[in-house]
């Protein structure tokens, strides 16, 4: 995994690795989420995509490491009777 250094403008460069993965051209919308104090999502915005959109399934793998929302909401609920 490249490096990257954030310049003395607070700029930094997109990697061509990442940028040929995720097709990025000059002049492409993207959004830097921070995750935690160590973590970072970077996402690009497609242009027929809302904001929304362009979150969609996000976090997905928590869902799926729980066995999925219906299997965590139906074990939660059913800890409330206890």
């Amino acid at each position: 995994m490249p490096k990257i250094k954030i310049s003395s403008k607070n700029q930094i460069v997109i990697p061509s690795l990442v940028r040929e993965r995720l097709n990025l051209r000059k002049g492409a919308s993207v959004t830097l989420y921070a995750v935690d104090d160590n973590h970072a999502i970077l996402t690009k915005h497609p242009a027929q995509k809302d904001y929304v959109e362009s979150m969609r399934g996000l976090g997905k793998e928590v869902w799926d490491s729980l066995g999925g929302a219906d299997k965590y909401l139906k074990e939660e609920r059913s800890s409330w009777d206890k």
